[in-house]
């Protein structure tokens, strides 16, 4: 993660502090070594505003997430390849993700 004076090394998350973290990221799926969260935004234009956040907040903590998107849907991986797992970053960087998130995902028409 990164913060104006220096770059603080990724922890690799136990897999006790793992399952701790994964609690408040309900939305999350672990699959081997990767968290991941699949969204639907109602258009284009809230797809691409989510993307630009999740975009620059990324590279300013130097992690750089896979997504997968195809107009309004979005698939994002998170891992640590430097660290060969799930970090604390990996976390931060989900819960920040879910914040981007709130309020723009497409409703289930049950849920209007």
């Amino acid at each position: 993660m990164y913060n104006l004076i220096k770059r603080t090394p990724a922890k690799l998350l136990t897999s006790i502090e793992l399952e701790g973290r994964l609690l408040k990221l309900p939305r999350w799926q672990l699959t081997d070594d990767i968290i991941s969260r699949q969204l639907e935004f109602p258009d284009f234009e809230a797809t691409w505003s989510f993307l630009n956040q999740v975009a620059l907040r990324s590279h300013l903590w130097g992690h750089h997430p896979k997504i997968v998107t195809n107009y309004n849907q979005v698939l994002i991986e998170l891992t640590t390849h430097d660290a060969g797992g799930i970090t604390d970053v990996d976390a931060k960087l989900a819960a920040r993700i879910d914040l981007y998130a709130m309020g723009r995902e497409k409703c289930a028409e049950n849920e209007l």
